[in-house]
């Protein structure tokens, strides 16, 4: 991907929201399709999961399926329960695919039949109060990752590749650490501090956030199924650190990636050993900084007892 765009997808930024979500799940049952056998929500082994998307019947924006202008003029109208409707994931591509074969008369006639059907039974307030959470939680899925900047691209990668991967000799290179965000749910959220966290052993990890100053610049906001890219240089990343290590006496022996979005959302990627960052010389191995951080750590515990005796 070129350097001159921000790393971002981008899909509609709609979301229905508490109220309508209540009202579209609380008049169907199922599908709107006809004759497909897709329920709202399916339950194996304790979990529960929404298996139908909201449709547009009418388009939001000129050029997408079925888009109606003049039914657009009216403010608010194409984001209406009206104009919204349940299908699963598979006729919702489907129709809007194939737009010219489902016009707008008949999705109204679909939908009219869901809302009918949905008289005999419907979900339990249990399960709308699931569906609500779905459709208004943020959810991010948040990755450490190698960055190559490669002729003006910017490759992602496995950290652990970031040494073996070669390029022709003629190709300016140049390796990052990275954070890949990735929004899995249905609700857009405003980027925050995105970095590494490090376990020095203490009650919270020293938090390092990469630069917001970065070009491309990464995307501010993240919408349904975006995906960002945030990267740091690595010696700044090493060299700060390698400034808290020297000021606690003690190395950290894990990290994992954070991303902090919305109001007051954060999500991390798993732990992973701190050897898997290319900060090491090739002797340093995992259980030789864990045995550093244990003797650093009984060395700052017997400090501080002598220091009350």
């Amino acid at each position: 991907m070129s350097d001159t765009a921000p790393i971002v997808c981008w899909v509609s930024d709609f979301n229905p929201g508490a109220r309508l979500c209540k009202i579209l799940f609380g008049r169907a049952t199922g599908c709107a399709y006809p004759n497909c056998a897709e329920p709202l929500i399916e339950e194996h082994r304790g979990l529960q999961s929404v298996n139908v998307e909201v449709a547009h019947i009418r388009a939001e924006k000129p050029g997408g399926a079925r888009y109606d202008p003049d039914f657009n003029k009216e403010n608010g109208k194409v984001n209406s329960e009206e104009n919204l409707m349940l299908l699963c994931t598979k006729h919702h591509k489907w129709v809007d695919d194939h737009k010219d074969a489902y016009p707008t008369e008949e999705l109204l006639a679909w939908k009219a039949r869901q809302v009918t059907e949905s008289r005999s039974a419907g979900l339990s307030p249990e399960q709308l109060d699931y569906v609500v959470k779905v459709f208004t939680t943020p959810r991010a899925q948040v990755r450490a990752v190698g960055v190559i900047r490669v002729r003006e691209e910017n490759i992602v990668t496995t950290l652990a590749s970031l040494p073996t991967l070669a390029f022709p000799n003629d190709a300016p290179e140049k390796t990052f650490l990275g954070v890949t965000v990735t929004n899995v749910g249905v609700v857009g959220f405003d980027m925050g501090r995105v970095g590494l966290d490090f376990d020095f052993g203490g009650p919270h990890p020293y938090s390092y956030a990469f630069p917001s100053t970065d070009y491309p610049a990464p995307p501010s906001r993240l919408e349904a199924q975006g995906y960002g890219v945030w990267r740091a240089d690595i010696p700044t990343v090493r060299e700060g650190v390698l400034e808290v290590a020297k000021l606690y006496r003690i190395v950290p022996t894990r990290f994992r990636a954070f991303a902090a979005f919305g109001a007051s959302g954060t999500d991390h990627g798993l732990w992973e050993p701190i050897i898997n960052l290319p900060f090491w010389q090739e002797h340093v191995t995992q259980e030789s900084l864990e045995e550093l951080s244990r003797s650093a750590g009984e060395q700052r515990a017997e400090r501080a007892r002598l220091s009350t005796e």
